[in-house]
């Protein structure tokens, strides 16, 4: 038992009853989905007067009573919550438990000596160990640096939301330079704040609960995602040593926003969304007008939108497969090294493998059924889960069962945007749109849906229960 009975958060595990900790709140953050922008909580990182960490959820039920209860920065004394595993994806420390606090939670407020709790805690990662985080979600990763470079604000149009990036490079005491890119109020929020920096001299930046994504043509990028925080010239030992070592202080460059890529006015993104709408609108088909295009005459990678219901999923020849994280195309391996033929087959450098879904589902509209292979990202956002976590939870070996989760996708109906695959001349799906696409589809521009152009999507198909993951539009990560 630590100081005034309360229990330190290393000496917290699910069978733990009853117990009290005081904690400092050092990161709050609303997580959510951002494909679809459901929110799943909120969340925040805990630190006792050990230096203890440990990550906390709230359910979105309790989220309003506990997000005008709790501050970033303040200590409390809480009880009444519940320990857990930890959910294994998007952790912003390494305990393999997590605490869950809820309606029963009572948070009390500490005042006083509390100078002995840290604010921050940071478990940093060298520039050049970066591209080994590559799709490791599952601890968050923490970067300093000194800004070499920031770029203006960008907008890209995703589905029918329009993003904010902001892009910039970080150097490390070598001169190892690191991309980052931030989105939405991030974005917006660093480049206003660093504008003002940069006046000042060199700046000292620490990146927090970041993902990292290989793009080709830029390497490993260090990207924002829900729980992703920056600080600039932080008061925080690493950073006073980090200044102590710099060889080659360098002043950012901070580039102006032009006229051009400012943000969009309201009826600019009206427009593109408009737009969008209207293309999407103009595609929409029938299972019996899909089956009668011809492959080799209909342009290449045009898409269509197609309303079904799952009424089969054939797993004859397995569900999941080893694929590549960049392209997810299958891997070769040697038995101990694996590698993509498409993203590196000069180089066969050493690639971790990645489990991805492959559903070849039957679907049926009044018109008449049909194969669909759904791949990968589109899977799991239907799923809900990672491909990866099922493959752990089969204990025969058998790589052809068929998990309940993917069995309870049939007798479902969704709106799917498909193509025809350029090696099999099936149709593959690239997208599965959610209710919000659909009503905001609805919406935008006309107000009525066609089906091959020539009559209008009936009302009570305007629904769909799916999660979204669009692969059409550019792909800008978590914003």
């Amino acid at each position: 038992m630590g100081e005034a009975g309360f229990t330190p958060l290393s000496q917290l595990y699910p069978s733990k009853q009853r117990c009290r900790v005081r904690v400092r709140i050092s990161r709050l953050w609303v997580s959510f989905n951002p494909n679809n922008g459901t929110v799943l909580g909120l969340d925040s990182l805990l630190i006792d007067d050990e230096g203890g960490a440990m990550q906390a959820h709230v359910h979105p039920i309790d989220k309003k009573r506990l997000e005008e209860r709790l501050v970033e920065g303040k200590v409390y004394a809480l009880s009444g919550f519940v320990v857990g595993v930890s959910q294994g994806n998007y952790m912003t420390c390494r305990n393999r438990f997590m605490m869950y606090i809820g309606s029963q939670t009572v948070v009390d407020d500490i005042d006083g000596d509390v100078d002995s709790i840290p604010l921050h805690r940071f478990d940093f990662v060298d520039i050049g160990d970066v591209s080994s985080r590559n799709c490791d979600n599952s601890l968050l990763t923490d970067v300093i640096g000194q800004v070499v470079e920031v770029r203006p604000i960008q907008e890209v149009l995703k589905k029918f939301r329009m993003i904010q990036i902001c892009s910039l490079r970080i150097e490390d005491l070598s001169g190892k330079e690191q991309e980052v890119t931030l989105y939405g109020n991030l974005a917006n929020d660093f480049y206003a704040e660093i504008r003002e920096k940069c006046r000042q001299g060199p700046v000292v930046a620490v990146f927090s609960g970041m993902c990292v994504r290989y793009y080709n043509g830029k390497g490993c990028t260090v990207c924002s995602s829900s729980p992703s925080k920056y600080y600039l010239d932080l008061e925080i030992p690493e950073t006073h040593e980090f200044r102590a070592n710099l060889h080659h202080p360098k002043i950012p460059i901070v580039h102006p926003q032009s006229q051009q890529e400012s943000p969009a006015a309201p009826t600019q993104e009206s427009q593109s969304i408009s737009k969008l709408s209207q293309e999407l609108r103009s595609s929409w088909r029938t299972i019996k007008q899909l089956q009668s295009l011809d492959p080799f005459e209909s342009p290449k990678n045009t898409r269509f939108l197609c309303r079904a219901s799952i009424i089969k999923i054939d797993c004859a020849k397995g569900w999941s497969y080893h694929g590549c994280f960049h392209c997810r195309r299958s891997i070769t391996g040697d038995g101990s090294q694996f590698w993509c033929n498409r993203c590196d087959s000069v180089n066969k450098k050493r690639k971790r493998p990645v489990w991805w879904y492959k559903l070849d589902a039957v679907v049926e509209d009044a018109t008449g059924t049909m194969n669909l292979m759904i791949f990968a990202e589109e899977a799991q956002e239907l799923i809900g889960v990672a491909a990866e976590d099922l493959v752990d939870e089969i204990t025969d070996g058998n790589r052809r069962t068929v998990p309940d989760a993917i069995l309870n996708l049939i007798g479902s109906t969704h709106a799917f945007q498909v193509s025809i695959d350029d090696r099999s001349l099936g149709f593959v799906v690239k997208w599965v749109l959610n209710d919000d696409d659909l009503m905001l589809l609805k919406h935008s521009g006309s107000s009525q849906m066609t089906v091959g152009g020539d009559s209008p999507l009936p009302e009570e198909d305007s629904s769909s229960s799916a999660s979204s993951c669009s692969s059409q539009l550019t792909e800008v990560g978590h914003a």
